[in-house]
């Protein structure tokens, strides 16, 4: 975290990795700031993102201090996300403090896009829109690929909160401005789980070691719930998970975790301690399961409600909506049932 005004050590800052957690030797600079970006690289978007048609100025000082927070940020994607999670924050108070500090320059509006892709990072999706939409709607200050790179990370915002549809009309807009990215975010999206597909199959072991089939709850409803004991977000939303189960588990309805957990000591010592009653799978390679694969999973937690012909009818991890969701499709089986309060 920043702990003085930015002139007070930009000279030095090369030397020491900018002070706070980043001094404390996580100092790496890399290719890009996160690994998706590489994707993408090849538009050069390092270079001259912001036009002064508006009189937009450069101010030298925030350029070197914004320099140092995005070398910074490069390095925590080599973390673990528990492990990052601390450093993201810190690098949010200090774009922040730049933002605030040198307002109306070109590195302000910079420091915005960072602040969104940090969120990206943190799974606070709909902050991360917020600031992509406000640096967008400086329509005649952002040139080309700048607007391109912040249609990019706001579609990946969409994924991540399982919205292919909007992420879809986001890349509509990015292939009229630059077809070649919107072609690479393609090959990304074609496998896209979408709302009212059929789910993919899987037939693997739960913890317990009993076969699970997907397919052999047809007739049920089935929530699938991807999460993973290190993840803050999951273990913060697990009581209401928990109230969910029981709201609906004698209602016709089946829930499975699928955990991406590192160990699988982890999730049995959790499993155990909380009392879980629901069937879970452990994957046990974070996003290269094989299940993570089929459902495309990039970011936790996030839930899939299927229908009883194993059609895909929610995707996301807004509580209330999925709650709504069972409920209705309760109903659309002739059971009269009142949606609970999830709160």
């Amino acid at each position: 975290m920043v702990t003085a005004h930015p002139r007070c050590f930009l000279t030095e800052s090369k030397m020491r990795g900018y002070g706070g957690r980043a001094g404390r030797g996580t100092f790496v600079k890399k290719k890009s700031i996160f690994v998706s970006i590489i994707i993408i690289s090849f538009f050069s978007f390092w270079l001259g993102h912001i036009n002064n048609a508006m009189g937009m100025k450069h101010d030298a000082d925030a350029g070197l201090w914004l320099d140092i927070i995005r070398e910074n940020l490069s390095s925590y994607d080599k973390m673990k996300p528990a492990d990052a999670r601390d450093y993201y924050e810190d690098a949010l108070k200090d774009l922040n403090a730049l933002i605030e500090e040198y307002a109306d320059t070109e590195e302000a509006l910079e420091a915005k896009f960072y602040v969104g892709a940090t969120y990206n990072e943190l799974g606070n999706f709909d902050e991360a829109i917020k600031y992509f939409d406000d640096v967008l709607s400086h329509q005649e200050e952002i040139n080309k690929n700048f607007k391109v790179r912040l249609l990019y990370f706001k579609a990946k915002a969409f994924l991540g909160m399982g919205n292919a549809e909007e992420a879809k009309d986001v890349i509509v807009e990015l292939r009229i401005i630059e077809p070649r990215a919107a072609n690479a975010f393609g090959k990304e999206l074609s496998g896209t789980i979408r709302i009212g597909m059929k789910a993919p199959d899987f037939n693997t072991m739960d913890l317990k070691g009993n076969l699970v089939h997907l397919y052999k709850y047809k007739g049920n409803i089935v929530v699938i719930d991807f999460w993973a004991t290190w993840s803050d977000h999951c273990i913060q939303e697990f009581p209401e998970v928990k109230k969910m189960y029981r709201a609906f588990r004698d209602r016709g309805v089946q829930f499975i975790g699928v955990s991406l957990d590192d160990e699988i000591e982890d999730l049995k010592g959790f499993v155990r301690g909380e009392k879980v009653e629901w069937l879970q799978i452990f994957e046990g390679m974070r996003w290269k399961g094989t299940i993570s694969k089929m459902y495309n999973i990039e970011k936790i937690p996030i839930m899939f409600v299927l229908d009883q012909e194993s059609r895909v009818r929610y995707i996301g991890n807004d509580k209330k909506k999925i709650t709504r969701v069972i409920a209705r499709l309760l109903s659309e089986s002739k059971q009269d049932v009142e949606p609970p309060m999830v709160r």
